[in-house]
């Protein structure tokens, strides 16, 4: 996380990258990062390369040395004094790219660090697997009056002044909101670094172009498919709603290969990191082999994770099964391995829906509950979420500020553990497996704190 977010609110804004004069160092799209808490980034300057390292000043056993070249948080080494001068001026001394966005691991569990903003209810698609309508209902999205770019801007102003930094754009498609651009060079402008939870199908040269050129950023794409026939059946409910049925102009049966046409392109642009995600229904863990084959088989994509979704529970009742996960969880595991990958389930799956429990736990990985499963999600409508209970809107971002929502006893309870189930008390994993979706336990089972339905209590490993 903290490689990208350099990049994006430092380098990129420094205009280091595509600095290539003759008479300048540049950034060789190289960031090692050895720690959370140390850094070192490789600078080219004609065929010499040196290294700038960083190492964050809560983490110093030693004594800072007075004359070390230092910012408010970071401690700075290097080899190359010239190289030293000509970065330290341009990216150190003003306070914008002193890297305050950056404090110890505790401070994030108490603030909304991570923020998913929904800014629009609209879709260019209609998708089987979509499961949005936890909120609204799919067949009235496109004709809902969402808020607007001033409203979103004043959302973004009260998430900075509480600490956010990284801002995802998802859920339905937020290239659709006619908005998007400027909201974009808002985020900009605040240092605030952007994931777009996009479709693929508004990322046109045009805007390829665009994103690369003003912004660096990370653009998430769903991935659901392996050839032209799949993604003909995974989306033919939406061209035949599109195109009238039986009458898809023969073009939309190839829109796979117009995808990978278009992926394929990210490739040569600097700024943007790719990024997968898979969602795990039926269909996608009985074809896993065939999704990993074809896209790890296949360098001319460059994509630099691949994250996997449960399917929550919605109003229409798609959660998923045991026989599901553990299926998914025990295929993630043999192709990680035989791929050499190491791909994760990235949300909230109990370790004991499988008696691998082990297993379970080399793949499920959950980076979206960093800060103990509290991630915030603005809707569309304004209402908070937190992640593993987005099934009930707790407040109004407009009625109560940030600060006063992670001070609130069902925050302070979330981020304390107490919603762990009782069966979990003495379970060896319970740190680590945050217990499952905290959602489906309220969905099914009326209550926070219930077991969540897909776990099995049979297969728990105690200390």
């Amino acid at each position: 996380m903290i490689t990208k977010i350099f990049y994006s609110l430092v380098l990129f804004n420094a205009n280091i990258k595509y600095n290539k004069k003759n008479n300048y160092w540049f950034y060789l799209d190289y960031i090692e990062e050895n720690k959370f808490w140390e850094l070192k980034i490789i600078f080219k300057k004609d065929n010499l390369y040196e290294e700038i390292f960083f190492k964050h000043i809560d983490f110093l056993n030693e004594k800072i040395d007075k004359n070390k070249l230092k910012t408010k948080n970071w401690i700075i080494y290097w080899n190359n004094k010239q190289l030293l001068e000509d970065v330290y001026s341009t990216i150190i001394k003003s306070d914008i790219y002193d890297f305050n966005f950056y404090k110890d691991k505790t401070f994030y569990n108490k603030i909304p660090f991570w923020v998913v903003l929904t800014i629009t209810s609209k879709c260019n698609i209609f998708c089987y697997y979509c499961f949005n309508d936890i909120d609204y209902d799919l067949k009235y999205r496109n004709i809902r009056r969402n808020k607007w770019l001033d409203y979103w801007k004043k959302v973004v102003d009260k998430l900075y002044k509480a600490w956010t930094r990284v801002i995802i754009l998802t859920w339905w498609e937020p290239m659709v909101a006619p908005f998007f651009w400027k909201l974009l060079d808002y985020l900009k402008e605040k240092n605030i670094f952007v994931h777009l939870n996009t479709n693929w199908t508004l990322l046109t040269d045009d805007n390829l172009e665009k994103l690369n050129n003003n912004y660096a950023l990370n653009i998430m794409v769903s991935m659901h498919e392996f050839n032209d026939k799949d993604y003909y059946n995974v989306n033919r409910k939406w061209l035949e709603m599109t195109f009238w049925i039986n009458k898809v102009p023969d073009r939309f049966k190839h829109m796979f290969t117009d995808k990978i046409k278009q992926l394929r392109k990210i490739k040569n642009y600097k700024n943007i990191f790719l990024e997968f995600l898979t969602i795990l229904v039926w269909k996608n863990v009985l074809n896993l082999e065939k999704i990993y084959e074809f896209w790890l088989n296949n360098s001319w994509i460059e994509f630099h994770n691949w994250q996997f979704f449960r399917l929550y529970a919605t109003k229409n009742n798609k959660w998923a099964s045991k026989q599901l996960m553990e299926l998914a969880i025990n295929k993630i595991y043999l192709l990680n391995k035989k791929y050499w990958v190491n791909y994760k389930i990235v949300d909230p799956v109990p370790f004991c829906v499988t008696k691998n429990i082990d297993r379970a736990s080399k793949v499920i990985d959950w980076v979206l509950s960093d800060a103990h499963n509290v991630k915030t999600i603005i809707t569309t409508d304004g209402y908070v979420q937190l992640m593993s209970a987005y099934d009930n809107n707790f407040w109004n971002i407009s009625d109560i500020s940030i600060e006063k929502i992670f001070n609130s006893n069902f925050v302070k309870k979330m981020l304390n553990n107490w919603f762990l189930p009782r069966e979990c008390n003495n379970c060896k994993y319970k740190n680590d497996c945050k217990w499952g979706s905290r959602m489906d336990a309220n969905i099914i089972n009326w209550s926070y704190d219930a077991w969540d339905p897909i776990g099995d209590i049979n297969n728990k490993v105690v200390y």
